[in-house]
């Protein structure tokens, strides 16, 4: 009978004596699942394609491009699985960030949606303090030949017009896009100085803000 008990009672001595495998493996399962604060360099690169000419993605897609917009996702604060394939979880969260950036929630990734994913890596610059060169110089351009913006414009002339009003006093994100809080800035800054209140910037609504540098 001792005979048959020592190789058991071995092989449990050895088992216990030897490094449990499992527990690095876990350390670096975790470790490779905790995100980077900084947007990886592949994805990085992806960027310098405009958002005009960017992969459409929709559910069911399966690109590197998915992971961009997933990691994106995870940035702005809706958890997302980045694993490069647009399933259920990603329609959802594309659904919110369209629908709070005053998108078409249609849950299809085109050009104004990349627009404004690219602008989450794009920090916006701070209402206080000195404006943008960048920005200042679109006032070369005459009010009566600026571009005029309405709810849904994504372009540069944006962040002009949304760093003038919180400069004015009506907090706006400088993010590039004509949403539903920039309008309702809009339509305020309007009454306020006596124009027509319809929320559509164009020369008369330029003048005016090009007047707050004055």
């Amino acid at each position: 009978m001792k005979k048959k008990w020592i190789p058991a009672l071995l092989a449990f001595g050895l088992l216990a004596a030897s490094p449990i495998a499992i527990q690095p493996a876990e350390a670096t399962s975790h470790t490779t699942a905790v995100q980077e604060n900084k947007l990886p360099a592949n994805l990085a690169n992806l960027m310098k394609i405009a958002p005009e000419h960017q992969f459409t993605l929709r559910k069911g897609s399966t690109r590197i491009e998915v992971k961009l917009l997933q990691w994106t996702l995870n940035h702005y604060g809706l958890k997302t699985e980045v694993d490069g394939v647009f399933g259920n979880k990603t329609l959802a969260n594309v659904r919110k960030y369209q629908a709070e950036k005053g998108l078409k929630a249609d849950g299809i990734v085109g050009m104004y949606t990349w627009a404004a994913l690219y602008a989450e890596h794009e920090k916006p610059a701070e209402p206080d303090g000195e404006l943008p060169a960048k920005l200042r110089n679109l006032m070369d351009i005459a009010p009566e030949h600026q571009f005029i913006l309405r709810e849904g414009s994504k372009r540069i002339e944006v962040q002009l017009l949304q760093w003038t009003l919180n400069e004015y006093g009506l907090p706006t994100t400088v993010d590039g896009i004509f949403g539903p809080k920039t309008k309702q800035n809009v339509l305020k800054y309007q009454a306020a100085k006596g124009l027509k209140v319809d929320g559509v910037v164009g020369t008369y609504t330029w003048a005016a803000l090009y007047a707050e540098y004055r």
